[in-house]
């Protein structure tokens, strides 16, 4: 008689979701009748054409539990199992970043944590390319616990960190993350359709260019030097990063492969062999960070979140929440990048979508560094996101949002919400405002913060036929005007006739 198997995320030391029906499933000899066994529950099933696949009934929060799976003669057990909040932590770079190239580590790292766990879903592109990587220190759930905790995911750790101490409940964190990625790489085909079928046909175009004869070698090789090329993400970059000789090559290598068979930045790569992987885990909702690698298309971006979302909430057959990172404030790296449309897409979202909120960081950004150092801000405005729409706290956990606006005089009068106790300008003077009469910027004007308005002053304002404010509305900015929550205020263009 064959072996039963379980996905490889279920493992010794893993956190299973509190309060809902606990997903367990599996392979196992066609015909068998499975048991699964949890905290004195128990669950069955047939395994048919070979899988199988069990709900346990909803549970409360704990820790100290076995998890035993029988098929006739096997049985499998996996102990030290924790019962609290599951959330998936999905994006490129700024997720997958690590807490040990975090500004904070050593602080963040003193305070050991049993109850904060994290499992790495493992970096696989392609069908056999766990054979072509060194995997050992991935796909295990880790504790934080002393160094264990370096090698979380830095926003999770500080978002597990905020519900765990709010909450009193383990919190595991399930990181699906990889650097450079589209969402299109995380979603299904079906769903790439209509204005998002481009995603497909530029694929295919640069794959008819590649000889299959070569390809898989030729990434392999790629991947092996990406691999070993020495970078340190806990550097604060000063200035942009001029590529030296070998980093050019490996870039002139990785744009004729940017999208090959092989490549996890091709749209519906990851979908296959990471996310899937790890359906239909029970789970709280989604945080997200990503939206770099979708810049040069911002256009269609709201819309490829719009399906990227209904993708994952019908895999899991959940309408679970998703908390988004709205991009930081940067201007280059290696190169030019303007994530002011992407950022006006991430807030559009959170309108056009159910269950969708966001999380500003446009004061968290550094100008030459695409990874900001300081993640704690970002994964705790995350936690206030989850906590408030999730789990019902009564906080302010909204960034100042433009509610409307009217002339008076010589005076825009801008009205904001969620401004809690009033609107709070850290500096002499709101930075980041642009003014335009009819059209025309102006460069001298007069702005301060009261209560829940920005007013903006200026004579020309009397006798404009349009007037129109835009804050934060480049590249790089300085993001200054908070809520009484110490959530900064989000990008606004203002224009009143």
């Amino acid at each position: 008689m064959g072996n039963i198997t379980l996905p490889m995320i279920f493992q010794n030391g893993m956190v299973l979701q509190r309060n809902q029906p606990i997903c367990v499933w599996g392979t196992a000899p066609k015909g068998s009748l499975v048991t699964v066994r949890l905290a004195g529950e128990a669950a069955y099933a047939v395994a048919r054409n070979g899988a199988w696949r069990v709900y346990l009934p909803p549970m409360e929060a704990g820790s100290g539990y076995t998890l035993t799976v029988f098929a006739g003669d096997n049985t499998i057990s996996i102990e030290d199992i924790a019962i609290g909040e599951v959330w998936l932590a999905g994006g490129q770079s700024n997720m997958e970043f690590l807490l040990r190239d975090d500004a904070e580590v050593e602080e963040a790292t003193q305070i050991d944590c049993a109850e904060i766990r994290c499992f790495e879903v493992p970096k696989i592109a392609y069908a056999g390319q766990e054979n072509d990587r060194d995997y050992s220190e991935v796909g295990v759930w880790r504790k934080a616990v002393g160094r264990e905790a370096r090698y979380f995911t830095a926003v999770g750790f500080y978002f597990a960190q905020q519900l765990n101490s709010e909450l009193h409940v383990p919190v595991g964190i399930i990181n699906c993350t990889w650097g450079g990625t589209s969402a299109s790489a995380y979603i299904s085909e079906d769903y790439l359709t209509g204005e998002l079928r481009p995603y497909l046909d530029r694929a295919r175009e640069a794959q008819a260019k590649l000889d299959p004869a070569t390809e898989l070698d030729r990434y392999r090789n790629l991947q092996h030097t990406m691999d070993n090329m020495p970078f340190d993400n806990s550097m604060s970059n000063l200035a942009p990063i001029r590529p030296d000789p070998e980093m050019m090559a490996s870039m002139s290598e990785m744009g004729e492969l940017f999208l090959s068979r092989y490549s996890p930045f091709r749209p519906c790569g990851l979908y296959e062999t990471m996310l899937k992987t790890i359906v239909p885990y029970t789970l709280s909702g989604v945080i997200w960070y990503q939206g770099e690698s979708d810049a040069a298309y911002a256009d269609t971006y709201e819309r490829l979140m719009q399906r990227m979302i209904a993708c994952w909430r019908a895999l899991w057959k959940a309408e679970m929440p998703f908390l988004i990172v709205q991009l930081t404030s940067f201007e280059e790296m290696m190169e030019s990048l303007d994530f002011v449309p992407i950022r006006a897409a991430q807030e559009r979202l959170t309108k056009s979508c159910e269950k969708v909120w966001l999380a500003c960081a446009m004061d968290a950004g550094m100008r030459y560094d695409i990874h900001p150092k300081h993640k704690r801000p970002i994964g705790e405005r995350l936690a206030l996101q989850a906590l408030s729409k999730t789990y019902g706290k009564a906080i302010l956990a909204d960034s100042p949002t433009l509610e409307g606006a009217q002339r008076e005089g010589d005076t825009l009068l801008l009205r904001f919400a969620h401004t809690g106790d009033g609107l709070v300008c850290r500096g002499e003077t709101p930075q980041t405002l642009d003014v335009s009469i009819d059209g025309t910027a102006i460069e001298t004007f007069l702005a301060s913060v009261g209560d829940n308005e920005l007013c903006v002053t200026a004579p020309e304002i009397v006798s404009a036929k349009t007037v129109t404010v835009s804050f934060c509305q480049r590249p790089y900015c300085e993001d200054n005007l908070y809520n009484s929550a110490g959530l900064p205020m989000l990008p606004f263009v203002c224009t009143i006739e």
